[in-house]
Order: structure tokens, then C-alpha cells, then sequence
């Protein structure tokens, strides 16, 4: 048992940090009593997530789990005592079931072949997004050909459906009293509203209107996501109540938003619609403005003329995960540097910060028309857990839902704190700098530079953040008196425009400048062995990783999952290639095929520079990544393995660009831990050492 002499804190194991409370999508019911959360942990004896809804009632001061099967997707509240929930089985794919007086199993109000992608609560039942085996062309020319994929060219098969719940509990009714078969040609269940749009499109999102007499469509003009920015819109008008007769079908209405634009939200009363859109140009790197549009001037000419901005003066990027329009204010989240906030924007563009004291948002958030904020919350100083922000006479307050912070309260997970640095071109550059608990600025302790994915996101100033749990375990690492820095290099999200434009034409290379300098500062300051240093990341910063790696003779090991061998690579791979970071037109970046291109894909290029490299790089990679081609780090792997370089690949079977089982999470961590331990602290390398304490000495201390 490893105890921290200084405060005598335990010292966890990787598994005890993967193994700490999952949470998910957090809402509060209509009059403020009630929370339902998504809550969860990873089942390392199955190698699958367990996933489940809670519901807190405030009233009654309990806490219960309404699901107990299955795996848990999105949940919407119906009123103050009912809950709707997509959930599935291992067996059977998501369905939406529903819980009146939030008990009982759950009423499975659909039961779509496939399964269902999103839903949401409208009128007397539910609109939600699947797809239309019907539509299957594949299918239908499989008989004649066989079975292949005509690379972006296939026609989507999504679809948008109503179901009424009244109606499906009637037609449950007569197969319990076995009078279906008398009935079953009178009942219609579930009407198909998407094969009244007037092209095959991705149904991307649906917003319903709160007057339950129409619904907001977001789409693109095929499944695969470099159609990003083809995107069209559509409004579909019915009854509820007389959709079902004979005959009746909706009123679609094509929305002509500029293309590129996302419906987000609609106003209480139903009257208007918030737009996020990029007005400039549709570049990757572009922020993006919320706008006002009245839906009365739907079809009244073009609509860029009635759209009203309400953030003009904003230089920040609203998240779009969840935007939510209530009768207390429109409510977005977003990042100030290493801080996220949640925030209040009124319809002319004042901006009220709310006070959640000392607390920052993870990703999900809810606001209910009360202005009461529940939240998944984490600070420098606590790990997740689920919160509620109330109103009050004088302010506001903030309550813990859920307690996983008395689960570490005698851990040892370091110290986080935001530090800043000048970069090689004159660019302050900010990051998050975590030492151990009994940090001596008279030592000199070895650096590892752990750098998020993007580029456009950033590192939280959080004492545990999701990559800390899932990939690199840095927790072990200070414990092991090792510095982590994470940099919120250029391009990061939280400095405004200007910042993530210096990333144009330049990626990697002045990435490389962030790096390189913040090594020279934290040298200054006399703590840090500038001869074991090392850099890690996945996705933009595995690509980081290895650029620093082949282009600076400053780090002795690097790790990367899902690295990136050049843009070239991704331009011809990624299922997001239009997002290089390379200035172009409106609609696409610049390719490596244009004018006067090669040399900055060159440049750009880790690959590069594999004939300077020294540096050892352990590789880490899905075998399904569709974003980061998995023969990019194979490009790499064989390229060192021939300069005689030491390198490994892991590779995972089953896994896209995240890698997403208990087991092989866990693998992910030790892989790390092991290569990072030999190269910064001269122990052995071996990949298939667990990270486990003596269990009983553990127990021993737990009980005192």
C-alpha cells in the first residue's frame, strides 16, 4: 500500500480511477422536483458499460434507480410525473419506453425494426428519427449483385415518425384480450412523416414546436459526414389528432437557412427559432453566431435578411450539444479559456454569466423553464458529480446531487492549477500544470505534455477529466512524481477567433512552438529535467504527438491513439476530410492536389521528418477509425520499425476513433503507463503488468 507520507492519502490504482461513477445526461422535471440523470460504471467482468436513469426527488429526499436493464440513451420528461427513456437491451436495439408515476418497468411505446436513433416528446406521443428499411436500395440490389457500398453516393434511408401513445396502449390492450386480429386493420400505430419530404435526406436532429402543431427538422444530404455543410432544412406541419385518418397527411415546408446553418432551439411560445450559423464562410475553424429568426417569416424571400444575431459581441463559440431555450432566458454553455460557463443570453444579446460557485459544467447541462440548472459539475478541486443551480432571492445556490467526491476524499490525485507561457511567435499560450501533492520546486521531476484532441476543444482546469480516466493515467503518473502539463495550444477553443486562426496554413508547426516554449518555461523554473520529457494525445493530439516527435530532438517518448502520418493522409481517408485545417473557399478546405499546397502538406507532415527522428513512439489505434485512417499509424509503425526506431502498435479490433470497452480502456491506460514509467523513469517495459496494490492491505486501510 502506497500512502502519501506527508498527508497519508491513498495513492488508486488505474482500475480504481476507471472504476469510479460514470454519469451521463442530467434533467430536471417541469416544477423543479425531480432529476433524472444518467448514471453508470464501467463492467470489467462483461467488458461492457452499465448504464442506468436515476431519479432524485427532492421532495422526498430519495434517490432510486428507475431503470435496472439494459443500456440507458436519452430520456425526456412528459410532465412532473412521467419520464420518457430510449433504452435497450444487449439483444434488441433502442426503443422509447415510458414511465408514468416514474415505477414499474417501463411501457415500450415503440418497437421500430432497427431501432431508433433520437427522440422527442410532441402532443399526445412522440416524433422521433430511425431509419425506413423500406428505402433500402442496398437491400433491394443485393438479390441481383451481392452486397458492396457505392462510396458517398448512397442515398440516406432515415426517416422521421409520430407515434401516439394512446393509440399504442389501445392496440397493447386488444393483444392482451386477444382481439387483435379483429382490429389490427383498423389501427395505424405509427405514422411515417419523412416520406412527405421532398428528397431522401440524414435527418440529423428534430425540434419540436411547444404548440404541437409542428416540428423542426435538421438534415444533410447523405450519411456520410463529409455532407456536413449540405444541409437543408424542413418544417412538417400536423394533427396529432386527425394525422391517423384516412387520407391526412403533413404540410412540409422547405426552410431555406444558409447552408452550413443549424436549428438549435425554439422559443416557449413557439413564435421563433435560434439559429446557429457561421456567417463568414463555412471553414472549420470559423466560430459560429446564434441568430434569431420569426417563424412567421418562413417563406417570406430570402431569410439571411430576417435573421437577427445576438451574439455579435460574443468572440466565444457556443456549444451546441445542448442549447435550451426556457420562459427563464436562452441558455448556452461555452469556453473561456480552461473554463466552461454556462450563461444566460437574452434576445438582444446581454450576456449573464451564471454563478455556479466554483463549479464548471462537463457536457451535459439542462435548464428548465423555472431557470433551474442541473449539471454535471467538476472544479480543480472535485471530480464529477451531478448538481442542481437554483434561483433565489438574493442569487443563486448550488446543491450536490450525487456524492462521488467522498469516494476520493482520501486520494491522492494531485494538484491542477492554469498556468501561462509566451510562445515562439509572441502568442500567450495557456495550459493546466498538475504536480503531485508533495511538490518540491527544489526538485527536478520529469514532464509529460498530455495534449487534447480537436484542435478545436480544450483541456479543463478539472482536477479529473475523461481523458484522465479512459486513456492516459495521469493520476499514476504525478503519484509516480512525474509533471503533466496539458497546453491549450493555438486552435483551441476559449480565445476567441483570432486564436483558432493561427493555426491556419501553420498546424503542427506552431503547435510545435506551444510546445517547445512551454518546455523552456517550466526549465526557467527550475523543477523540470529537461531530458525526460515526453507528450501524449489522441486524435489532434496524437497527431501533435508525433509531429513533435519527428520535428524536435526535445522528447525522449511519445504516444499517440489514432495518429495522424500527414494531412495528405487524412484528406484522402478521414470520413472528415473537408476539415483539414488549410485555408480555402467557403465550403471546403484547400486539398493537397491545389496550387501551391504541397509544401505546406509537407510541412505539415510528421511523416516528414522520420529521417531526423530518434524518438520512440508507442501507437495506439481502432481498427474500425473512420476519422483517422488506421493505416496512418501504420505508416508510422513501419516507417520506424525500418529506421531501426523503437515503436509498438496496438491495435483494436471492433473500436472507431474512440476506443469504447472497460477492458480496452484499461489496456489503453497500462499500455501508457508502462511506456512512460520506462522512458521518463527507467523501469521495465512491459505492456502486460497490471496496475493492482496489495487487496488486502488496501482493505486494511480502508477500514481504519
Amino acid at each position: 500500500m502506497v500512502l502519501s507520507s506527508s498527508q497519508d492519502l491513498y495513492q488508486p490504482t488505474i482500475k480504481d480511477i476507471l472504476l469510479l461513477p460514470l454519469f451521463g445526461d442530467i434533467q430536471t422535471n417541469p416544477n423543479g422536483t425531480k432529476v433524472a440523470y444518467c448514471t453508470g460504471y464501467m463492467n470489467l467482468n462483461e467488458n461492457k458499460i452499465n448504464s442506468y436513469c436515476c431519479i432524485q426527488d427532492l421532495e422526498k429526499e430519495s434517490t432510486y434507480y428507475l431503470t435496472r436493464t439494459g443500456s440507458l440513451g436519452n430520456f425526456h420528461w412528459v410532465n412532473n410525473e412521467t419520464l420518457a427513456v430510449m433504452k435497450r437491451t444487449d439483444s434488441a436495439p433502442f426503443q422509447i419506453f415510458l414511465f408514468e408515476s416514474l415505477v414499474g418497468e417501463g411501457f415500450q411505446v415503440t418497437d421500430h425494426a432497427g431501432g431508433i436513433n433520437d427522440f422527442q416528446p410532441f402532443a399526445n406521443g412522440f416524433v422521433f428519427i430511425a431509419n425506413n428499411p423500406e428505402k433500402d436500395e442496398k437491400k433491394k440490389r443485393e438479390a441481383r449483385f451481392g452486397n458492396f457500398i457505392q462510396v458517398e453516393n448512397e442515398k440516406s434511408i432515415s426517416s422521421l415518425y409520430y407515434v401516439d401513445t394512446g393509440k399504442m396502449k389501445e392496440y397493447n390492450q386488444l393483444i392482451a384480450q386477444s382481439l387483435e386480429d379483429e382490429h389490427k386493420n383498423g389501427v395505424k400505430l405509427v405514422f411515417d412523416l419523412g416520406m412527405f419530404l421532398p428528397e431522401p435526406v440524414k435527418i440529423e436532429s428534430v425540434i419540436p414546436s411547444s404548440t404541437n402543431d409542428s416540428v423542426f427538422l435538421n438534415c444533410r444530404s447523405k450519411d456520410d459526414l463529409v455532407f456536413g455543410h449540405e444541409t437543408s432544412h424542413y418544417r412538417i406541419q400536423f394533427n396529432s389528432e386527425t394525422i391517423f385518418q384516412k387520407g391526412s397527411k403533413p404540410v412540409v415546408t422547405k426552410i431555406d437557412l444558409p447552408e452550413g446553418a443549424k436549428i438549435v432551439a425554439i422559443s416557449p411560445d413557439g413564435a421563433k427559432l435560434l439559429i446557429l450559423y457561421k456567417k463568414r464562410d463555412n471553414r472549420d475553424y470559423t466560430q459560429a453566431d446564434l441568430w434569431i429568426l420569426n417563424v412567421s417569416d418562413i417563406g417570406r424571400g430570402n431569410l439571411q435578411e430576417h435573421l437577427s444575431c445576438i451574439t455579435s459581441n460574443f468572440d466565444r463559440d457556443p456549444l451546441s450539444y445542448r442549447i435550451c431555450w426556457t420562459k427563464a432566458g436562452i441558455f448556452i454553455t461555452y469556453w473561456d479559456e480552461s473554463q466552461v460557463n454556462v450563461a444566460r443570453l437574452s434576445e438582444a444579446g446581454a450576456i449573464e454569466v451564471i454563478d455556479l460557485q466554483g463549479l464548471m459544467p462537463n457536457l451535459f447541462f439542462h435548464v428548465n423553464d423555472l431557470g433551474i440548472v442541473s449539471f454535471l459539475g467538476f472544479s480543480p478541486s472535485k471530480i464529477n458529480d451531478v448538481y442542481m443551480n437554483l434561483p433565489t432571492e438574493t442569487g443563486r445556490k448550488t446543491l450536490p446531487l450525487t456524492h462521488s467526491n467522498d469516494l476520493v476524499t482520501n486520494w491522492d490525485l494531485g494538484t491542477v492549477e492554469s498556468i501561462r507561457w509566451t510562445s515562439r511567435d509572441g502568442t500567450e499560450i495557456e495550459g493546466i500544470l498538475r504536480k503531485p501533492s508533495n511538490f518540491d520546486p527544489s526538485r527536478k521531476y520529469p514532464l509529460l505534455i498530455n495534449i487534447h484532441g480537436g484542435p478545436h476543444h480544450s483541456s479543463a482546469n478539472a482536477l479529473l477529466e475523461g481523458m484522465d480516466k479512459f486513456y492516459y493515467p495521469l493520476v499514476q503518473f504525478t503519484n509516480k512524481n512525474i509533471l503533466i502539463l496539458k497546453p491549450n495550444y493555438r486552435g483551441s477553443l476559449g480565445k476567441g477567433q483570432a486564436f483558432k486562426e493561427l493555426l491556419i496554413d501553420n498546424v503542427g508547426v506552431g503547435d510545435l512552438w506551444d510546445l517547445e516554449s512551454a518546455i523552456d518555461y517550466l526549465v526557467r523554473q527550475g523543477f523540470v529535467d529537461e531530458t525526460k520529457i515526453g507528450a501524449c494525445g489522441g486524435s489532434q493530439g496524437a497527431y501533435i504527438s508525433a509531429f513533435a516527435a519527428m520535428h524536435s530532438n526535445r522528447f525522449c517518448a511519445v504516444s499517440g491513439c489514432s495518429t495522424l502520418s500527414s494531412w495528405a493522409t487524412y484528406f484522402f481517408g478521414s470520413d472528415s476530410r473537408y476539415s483539414i485545417p488549410f485555408s480555402g473557399n467557403s465550403y471546403r478546405s484547400k486539398g493537397p492536389f491545389d496550387t501551391g499546397m504541397k509544401e505546406t502538406f509537407e510541412k505539415t507532415a510528421p511523416m516528414n521528418g522520420i529521417n531526423n527522428t530518434r524518438t520512440p513512439i508507442l501507437l495506439q489505434h481502432g481498427e474500425n477509425d473512420e476519422r483517422v485512417p488506421l493505416y496512418s499509424s501504420k505508416m508510422i509503425h513501419r516507417a520506424l520499425k525500418e529506421k531501426g526506431i523503437q515503436t509498438e502498435l496496438f491495435i483494436f479490433p471492433g473500436m472507431g476513433h474512440s476506443i469504447s470497452k472497460p477492458r480496452e480502456n484499461y489496456a489503453v491506460l497500462i499500455q501508457n503507463y508502462r511506456w512512460f514509467l520506462h522512458h521518463l523513469l527507467g523501469e521495465e517495459l512491459d505492456f502486460f503488468k497490471d496496475d493492482e496494490k496489495d487487496q488486502l492491505e488496501y482493505q486494511s486501510y480502508v477500514r481504519s
